[in-house]
């Protein structure tokens, strides 16, 4: 990636590479070398915030080509080949925050009322009258952009007439599930619209379907809402959403990186919060998870300017397809999958495609979405996506724990916010969101090693190593799992280490540290130890393989600096 910055010359954009480069050594990069080839831990490890929000030049608009996004991640093999494990964590296996990402849910509480907020800080549109300033030429939905009386800029899109509050609810509900598990989103609002409180500045103009500018109208905006649903007042429902701070720059891709952003030094699909944005957007049917679907934005803050990413639009998630319900294969199949027809053509029709067989109730502002057939391991997208397909168990693991953490109290009062008039479609939702809720976590977290909440607790002599297993604590398995550790020395100069001691076998979840154990003091007089342990469970063998936990001494104050989860899928 640097190469293509530096070929330049020492612009203020290579100048700005430079700085980013020696910050991340300074402040210890988040790449996991050292638990591949055994090399050091930096001294203020693990880290928790990635330093990618260094000041860079104003970057070019970037966007992604509707078509060709489609034509390429379909037919083009994009991503490197060979991923490996996620490259931003740190060295508990965790995603630092940074310009992607914070972590909220995952690695904190938040109450019912914090869900429920969410992204939303600075409320909706003003009382009193709107301008309109403008209409997207993209998307397929009426909509159009205003400015409120105070001068805040919102984008207002309305809800199909078959299917009144589908959409709206859709963006509500999930947008505070994804600002919840830690991902940036847009702040949105249901809103009634009149149209008696629309004002059209003289000269407003848009881009119509053949690309002119053509000026707005009362009468163009009565032709967009001509299907959109009217309630007995006269008003509309819409959800407005709020422009996002800062520059567009376009979208991003889901692999790769951008070349005039020196903060972007991660290959997008080697990103441990996209990888495992497959989780929860297979939980939440988010089939429309795709760049198109994403926003850049260089942005100012505490004297940097750098590039925050989002994800945006989440009116095709949950049963929704923004303009409809979403069809029965949303979720189940890429819209482009040739050997089913083939396959059903072959048999002369006595194939047919399994979800064809899942049932949807009738219910407009829900839409079809269900949680009896749905497999959480056949989820798709409605194309590839090549983060999503290099998600490996301990990614998995990841996104698995996020969503266990949303409780049933939570979802209701999330499903809530979508204002859904009809009392037995909200119910619906909320129990299905929960039924696929607990099969994605009874999938996800168990497919490699799920030992967490590890802790060292004591002091020299009677200090202990204890752990939690996720798998047990949230039902997915019988509480029969037993455990066998093997402590090692680690050296922190060169990654190496000798046993110590034989195998333990133990049923409980806590094993003594032995003296023996610590290696020698590295360049800063620390020293590490290393526990190797193995879960035995007779439903789950592939959990033998052993999750790595490595302890370090500093001065007499011990803490966990390294947690390595098997990455493999079980065969």
């Amino acid at each position: 990636m640097f190469s293509r910055t530096f070929s330049k010359g020492l612009t203020r954009s290579g100048i700005a590479a430079l700085v980013v480069l020696a910050a991340l050594l300074t402040a210890g990069l988040p790449v996991l070398a050292y638990q591949e080839a055994r090399g050091r831990f930096n001294r203020d490890d693990p880290i928790w915030v990635d330093p990618d929000t260094l000041d860079i030049e104003q970057p070019e608009e970037y966007g992604v080509l509707p078509y060709y996004d489609v034509y390429e991640n379909h037919f083009l093999d994009r991503g490197e080949p060979d991923a490996g494990r996620a490259v931003n964590i740190n060295t508990l296996g965790e995603v630092p925050d940074s310009s992607w990402f914070t972590n909220r849910i995952g690695r904190r509480d938040l109450s019912v009322d914090d869900l429920v907020a969410g992204p939303n800080l600075t409320g909706g549109p003003a009382p009193g009258r709107w301008q309109v300033v403008g209409r997207p030429s993209g998307g397929v939905t009426p909509k159009f952009t205003i400015e409120d009386a105070e001068g805040a800029r919102f984008l207002v899109k309305f809800d199909p007439d078959d299917n009144p509050e589908i959409s709206s609810a859709a963006e509500m509900v999930c947008a505070r599930f994804f600002w919840g598990s830690g991902y940036h989103v847009a702040e949105g609002y249901v809103v009634d619209v009149d149209l008696d409180m629309l004002d059209i500045p003289p000269g407003t103009t848009f881009k119509n379907l053949v690309g002119e500018r053509t000026e707005i109208t009362r009468e163009a905006i009565d032709h967009w809402l001509v299907n959109a649903p009217q309630k007995p007042d006269g008003t509309y429902r819409a959800l407005a959403s709020k422009f996002i701070d800062g520059q567009y720059v376009g979208e991003f891709r889901f692999y790769g990186t951008r070349s005039d952003d020196p903060n972007d030094i991660f290959p997008h699909e080697n990103r441990r919060e996209l990888r495992g944005y497959r989780v929860l957007s297979a939980w939440l049917n988010h089939d429309d998870s795709r760049a198109l679907n994403t926003f850049d934005t260089y942005v100012e803050e505490d004297g940097s300017r750098f590039i925050r990413h989002y994800l945006l639009d989440f009116g095709s998630c949950l049963g929704s397809a923004t303009v409809g319900e979403n069809l029965p294969r949303g979720g189940n199949e890429y819209f482009l999958e040739g050997q089913h027809f083939v396959k059903a053509f072959a048999t002369f029709g006595l194939w047919t495609r399994p979800w064809l067989h899942a049932e949807f109730p009738d219910y407009p502002a829900v839409g079809n979405i269900e949680g009896d057939y749905f497999r959480p391991e056949l989820w798709k997208p409605e194309y590839p996506n090549a983060a999503f397909a290099r998600m490996d168990a301990a990614d998995a693991f990841w996104g698995a724990r996020i969503v266990s953490r949303f409780s049933d109290e939570a979802i209701r009062a999330i499903v809530a916010t979508g204002q859904i008039s009809d009392p037995e479609a909200e119910r619906y939702l909320a129990d299905t969101i929960i039924k696929r809720r607990d099969k994605v976590v009874a999938l996800w977290i168990a497919q490699t090693n799920p030992l967490d909440e590890v802790v060292v607790a004591g002091n020299r002599g009677e200090l202990h190593l204890s752990w939690d297993n996720a798998a047990v604590r949230l039902g997915v398995a019988s509480d029969s799992a037993s455990y066998a550790v093997q402590w090692s020395t680690y050296d922190n100069r060169d990654g190496s280490g000798e046993p110590v001691g034989v195998e333990i076998d133990t049923d409980l979840p806590r094993v003594t540290v032995p003296d023996d154990a610590w290696g020698p003091a590295d360049d800063f007089g620390y020293r590490y130890a290393e526990a190797r342990i193995s879960t035995r469970h007779a439903d789950f063998p592939h959990w033998q393989a052993s999750l790595i936990v490595t302890l370090r001494d500093r001065g007499g104050e011990i803490d966990v600096v390294g947690i390595l989860r098997p990455r493999e899928w079980p065969s």
